[in-house]
């Protein structure tokens, strides 16, 4: 009889140890779940984004202008949108902000038009981080960060009234909105022929700012998305080639966009930081490689060693400008040329002064870069 009891009171007590092991489990299971559910109202973190879309993907036509380049966004790991000063660069005087777009340029809405949310937040934690910045790997190929900020990357400016930067963009009709105000109307279309108004003028702010600091530049306005999207890439690597060879002193290649992230029913994204209190978008620096050899990329290292060192310029100029970098095994006409690179200013809902601003901050900060590759 006692075995017996004993028995029993050790069957009891495993069951009741498996039960507790079962409802931990429950209680795992629910915690992952609202971990990987839609981010809320005031959280969010880019936990993987496609930077653009390659060439010959989509047309104008089917092109959904308000899912386009979205990111899948868990929950739960946002940064509140920090102010920030070049204090760590004190021998640079920041910039001032362009004037806000006028008023009276707004788009006309219809009464009663539905809106959208848009969310605010600064992107930085994610990835590796290496000194002020991180990097994005999706590559799956690994790289020294150390040794190839190190290594000089293959650019000579010269002392020379020859173009030594060429400034152009692949989707030409990126626009964004005028008016910051947390929202954005069904209506609303975030591409744009109309110079005043895409992302051309981004590109102007950054040929302005490299012109200032003594560095002749070409930005080459020609549109590549329009009026078709199909084939973009393609049509600018001919506009590249053509100033290449019409310029045989070019060293650096940027191809300027804006991204774009979130979608209508969870609210669209804006990157957006703070410098002197003034708001100003971030910015995405990419950098592509040739894992496998196929891309026919095979110098890509020095496109990199230039992204690295603008990527910690522009942190240790202005704090907070940056998301990650993202690496990836792509090419995208930056084989083109050992100085090749893509920039991403801002989301379409952030506001076009927003954008400009920024604009002016990578090109005083690409400018410093550059000046310390001169022959």
């Amino acid at each position: 009889m006692r075995i017996l009891k004993k028995a029993n009171i050790s069957d009891l007590f495993y069951s009741l140890c498996s039960l507790l092991c079962f409802f931990l489990a429950l209680v795992c299971i629910f915690i992952r779940f609202k971990r990987l559910s839609p981010f809320s109202k005031e959280e969010i973190s880019i936990f993987a984004v496609r930077p653009f879309l390659p060439q010959g993907y989509v047309s104008l036509n089917s092109l959904n202008t308000l899912n386009f380049r979205t990111a899948s966004i868990p929950r739960g790991a946002s940064e509140p949108i920090k102010s920030t000063s070049n204090s760590e660069y004190s021998g640079v005087e920041i910039p001032k902000p362009p004037v806000a777009i006028n008023p009276q340029d707004e788009d006309k809405h219809s009464p009663g038009e539905k809106t959208y949310k848009i969310i605010e937040s600064q992107f930085s934690s994610s990835g590796l981080k290496y000194e002020n910045f991180y990097v994005k790997n999706i590559a799956e190929k690994e790289i020294n960060i150390a040794k190839e900020l190190k290594a000089r990357p293959d650019v000579h400016i010269k002392k020379s009234k020859e173009p030594q930067v060429l400034i152009y963009h692949t989707h030409t009709s990126e626009s964004y909105l005028k008016k910051d105000e947390g929202f954005f109307y069904e209506s609303y279309y975030p591409r744009s022929t109309d110079n005043m108004r895409n992302v051309t003028q981004v590109g102007e702010a950054i040929t302005k700012k490299l012109v200032e600091h003594g560095i002749p530049t070409i930005h080459d306005q020609t549109y590549h998305d329009s009026p078709t999207y199909n084939g973009s890439y393609s049509r600018s690597k001919k506009t590249i080639l053509s100033n290449l060879e019409k310029y045989p002193s070019i060293q650096v290649t940027i191809d300027v966009h804006r991204d774009s992230m979130g979608d209508l029913e969870r609210g669209k994204v804006k990157p957006t930081f703070r410098i002197n209190g003034t708001k100003a978008a971030q910015i995405m620096i990419v950098a592509g490689c040739d894992k496998d050899a196929s891309n026919g990329f095979p110098d890509w290292e020095y496109n990199l060693r230039l992204a690295l060192r603008l990527q910690k310029r522009c942190e240790t100029m202005f704090p907070g400008l940056t998301r990650p970098l993202s690496f990836g095994n792509f090419k995208y006409n930056m084989n083109l040329s050992h100085g090749g690179l893509l920039i991403e200013v801002g989301s379409d809902v952030n506001t076009l002064t927003e954008a400009v601003y920024s604009g002016t901050l990578v090109g005083e900060a690409l400018a410093s870069v550059l000046n310390e590759l001169r022959d």
